[in-house]
């Protein structure tokens, strides 16, 4: 499977779709497999947005179908930004400029894949 761009919801029900049709299965196949509640990928897929992709269903639902995320881009909106801007309640005091301070890293380096491996890998 060749990357694909994502831009919408829309689009990515229709690649979630494409990819179990791909796989020739069921989504309740999809779903035992990957651990989420019966009719939940049904509801996932309908076009009136019964539910929404969560922070929990969408990588299991992701994993169960081989597929990852490998790049997110966040773009402005430079007509909303316009119209936030507005409603926006401006600064009260001037910002400080502060000495940059060393940065100390606590985090302990993760690969990409990282990001959505299940609990069941680990074991």
């Amino acid at each position: 499977m060749q990357p694909v761009i994502v831009e919408s919801e829309a689009e990515l029900r229709a690649l979630i779709r494409n990819r179990i049709a791909e796989f020739g299965t069921t989504y309740g196949a999809v779903e035992a497999y990957a651990g989420l509640p019966e009719s939940y990928v049904a509801k996932l897929m309908a076009p009136s947005r019964i539910r929404r992709f969560g922070n929990r269903s969408l990588p299991l639902l992701l994993q169960a179908l081989a597929l990852g995320i490998a790049k997110v881009e966040f773009v402005e909106d430079r007509t909303l930004a316009a119209k936030v801007r507005k409603r926006l309640a401006p600064r009260r005091r001037r910002r400080t400029v502060r000495p940059e301070a060393p940065q100390l890293c606590i985090a302990a380096p993760c690969e990409q894949d990282d990001l959505f491996r299940s609990k069941i890998e680990e074991r």
